[in-house]
This record gives structure tokens, C-alpha cells and sequence, in this order.
């Protein structure tokens, strides 16, 4: 048999106010509608085996990941754990740069390809980023009269500053905002929802930095001696992106 509750405790003042008397009968009325919950449908009355199993894909890639589809929603997973990949500066462009880009199986766990049912796409993209301080190391002597005696310093480049972003289907669904990266290595987390239609759906994560590449403001009169500009490869280690389709 269902449980049923009372909403409250009638007393015979209650008849006649509406209110108390309409939350009863709606009660029931809703389970006549199908509203139907733990609370008012029989004890063991569906068990495991009336529930469809998910039906889960494995796509070896690159990129590679996994999807699992039920009748209500379905999960596609991309993860990477192997070694680290590695961006050099010759690689760096203007605004945002696709991870997928990378050289070999990099783009795992940077890319979702799959086909979406019309309703919503939530998920998140994890990824541990680093990008150290670069420097311009340089030599000078202060007068042009001492040539001999020179002088080091160096400039530390660590004013610039970066994003990470999610795209679906080239469109920028979710981003970190302005991050201060030339610290080294964190990890980031962007959750993401947007609709989606019915269609094949690409899901991916960026980056992008704006470098100041200063290396020295030169005093008038001083002679100097270009030296080292090491500017840092961006480098990306263990990341996650996975995705819930809820159908509509």
C-alpha cells in the first residue's frame, strides 16, 4: 500500500476555510495527475530490474573518453593523467589557444565530441596549469669612458596574466577570469550550463595570456649587452572535462 500523509491536523474550525480543506484534495488529486514519489507509491514497487541500465561507450581517441547514456541524461568523461604536456612560446597566439592543439595525446582530457540531446549541458573542466616567471637577463657599463667593468641585472616578468575558458561548439560558455599565472602551478575548476540542441556537439578548453615581454627600459648614456630572455613554455599536467546532457 502508499503512504499517505495529512498536510496538517484538521479541527472542526477548519471546514470551513478553504486552504486546509484544498491542500488534502490536492494531495490526491496529484497523485491522479502522476505525481507519484516515495512518499505515495508502494513499498518495493520498482526495483533494479525495471530500471533501464546505461548503456556506456569507450572511444580509444585521441582524444579519447567515455560516455554513458540513460533514458534521462547522459555523461561523457575526458581524462588525463600521464605526463605532462609542454607549449613553447613559438606556439603561443593571439587570444585564446586550443589545448586539443597540443602535440601527440595531449588533447585528452581537453576534448568532448558526441552527440547531445535537446536540453541542458552542465559539467565542469579541471585542469592543472603552470607557467613559471620569466626573466631578461642583461649586461651594461654605466659610462662609455670604463668599457671594462660591466655590470649584471635583470628584469623578472611577472605582471602578465591569464585565462581559461570552456567552449561548446566554438561558443565560450565559461570562463576563470583575469588570473595572475606567473606563480607557478595551481589547479582550476570551471563549471559550465548551457542549453544545447539536438546535434553533434564539441565540447573544449582554452587559454589564452597576455604577456608583457618587457625586458628593460634603457637609461640614456649606458651601454648594455643584450643578454637572456628566457620566456617560460606554458605547461599543462593532470585534467578532467566531463559533461551531463539533462534532456529536456
Amino acid at each position: 500500500m502508499a503512504r499517505m500523509y495529512h498536510k496538517g491536523r484538521m479541527k472542526s474550525a477548519d471546514i470551513i476555510l478553504t486552504d486546509p480543506q484544498n491542500d488534502e484534495i490536492n494531495q490526491t488529486v496529484g497523485e491522479l495527475n502522476g505525481g507519484l514519489d516515495q512518499h505515495n507509491m508502494p513499498l518495493d514497487s520498482i526495483g533494479r530490474s525495471k530500471l533501464q541500465p546505461g548503456v556506456k561507450t569507450v572511444v580509444a581517441g585521441p582524444p579519447a573518453y567515455e560516455s554513458t547514456v540513460w533514458p534521462s541524461q547522459a555523461y561523457h568523461i575526458a581524462e588525463h593523467s600521464g605526463a605532462a604536456g609542454t607549449l613553447d612560446v613559438t606556439q603561443w597566439q593571439m587570444g585564446w589557444n586550443k589545448f586539443e592543439l597540443g602535440a601527440g595525446t595531449d588533447k585528452n582530457g581537453f576534448v568532448l565530441d558526441f552527440v547531445s540531446q535537446e536540453g541542458m549541458l552542465k559539467g565542469e573542466a579541471c585542469v592543472d596549469f603552470e607557467h613559471r616567471q620569466s626573466y631578461f637577463l642583461f649586461a651594461f657599463h654605466p659610462t662609455p669612458e670604463d668599457p671594462i667593468v660591466w655590470q649584471y641585472g635583470a628584469s623578472i616578468k611577472d605582471e602578465h596574466t591569464g585565462e581559461l575558458g570552456v567552449f561548446v561548439n566554438d561558443v565560450l560558455v565559461a570562463r576563470t577570469g583575469p588570473l595572475w599565472i606567473a606563480c607557478g602551478r595551481h589547479s582550476y575548476v570551471i563549471p559550465f550550463s548551457t542549453p544545447i540542441g539536438a546535434a553533434p556537439c564539441h565540447v573544449d578548453v582554452r587559454w589564452l595570456i597576455d604577456f608583457k615581454n618587457i625586458k628593460k627600459t634603457f637609461s640614456a648614456g649606458t651601454i648594455y649587452e643584450s643578454g637572456v630572455n628566457q620566456v617560460y613554455p606554458i605547461q599543462f599536467h593532470h585534467r578532467t572535462l566531463w559533461v551531463r546532457n539533462q534532456y529536456r
